[in-house]
């Protein structure tokens, strides 16, 4: 094998793909990169890398606990604050760990989102 796989997408099934891609946009303040409501919605995480969120249907299911999204905030106990002001489910008050300040969220179909603030040296 000549080429290196290259990590480019994670994707997630919706029960609501509206709801979702509210939360993702509004909640975590992700860019929008592509919106083919009601089919699916590509948000970037990263330099070439994309969240990808499709509608269930009979091939897609929606399977909560089968993955865990990590994302980096400025303050993880102002931001889970902010989540509980706003609906979200908080499945894990903000704790410390040896990288930092972790906490875990819901989104609208129950995945976990991990949320924290990282010590750096």
């Amino acid at each position: 094998m000549t080429k290196t796989a290259k990590f480019s997408v994670v994707m997630l099934v919706c029960s609501d793909l509206g709801r979702s891609r509210d939360f993702y946009r509004d909640v975590l303040g992700l860019r929008v990169l592509g919106d083919d409501s009601p089919r699916s919605v590509e948000f970037e995480l990263a330099d070439q890398t994309a969240l990808s969120l499709h509608h269930k249907s009979d091939l897609l299911a929606v399977r909560p606990g089968s993955l865990q999204l990590g994302f980096e905030v400025d303050n993880v106990d102002l931001f889970v604050a902010d989540c509980v002001a706003r609906g979200v489910p908080v499945f894990q008050d903000p704790y410390d760990e040896l990288p930092g300040r972790i906490a875990v969220i819901g989104d609208p179909d129950g995945y976990p989102v991990q949320v924290g603030t990282f010590r750096r040296n």
